[in-house]
């Protein structure tokens, strides 16, 4: 059960203002992993439903040692791989280091196939 309140409300109605009209609801959970596997139905939905419904779109992208949550869905998108030193290298300034990344996502999208990929996922602190 939810309690409503103004902050609540003030708070939704931001949310939906700041989409500048592409967007008219806001659904608020618990935590992260409640977060997680919505916008995961979400994202299957509509590749589903839109009117030229593309029903390979199967796929999640996620970052290596990313954690997404504790349910079923979050657990399988996260890349928590053992820790190896794929990290910025010492003579990678921060312009390389986005460039490299840029590139390990795209040679997944192509290794899926784009046509498959639901969405991709990202957290701005890996492992936070």
């Amino acid at each position: 059960m939810f309690y409503i309140t103004d902050v609540y409300e003030q708070l939704c109605n931001q949310i939906v203002e700041s989409t500048g009209g592409h967007m008219s609801k806001v659904l608020i959970v618990s935590s992260g992993s409640e977060a997680m596997e919505a916008a995961m139905k979400l994202a299957r939905q509509y590749f589903l439903e839109k009117p030229d419904s593309e029903p390979k779109r199967v796929n999640f992208i996620a970052r290596n040692q990313s954690y997404h949550g504790t349910t079923l869905g979050s657990l399988s998108m996260g890349g928590h791989i053992s820790r190896r030193a794929k990290g910025q290298g010492q003579d990678e300034n921060d312009e390389a280091y986005v460039a490299r990344l840029a590139e390990e996502l795209d040679k997944e999208f192509q290794r899926l196939g784009p046509e498959t990929v639901c969405a991709f996922v990202a957290e701005p602190v890996v492992g936070a």
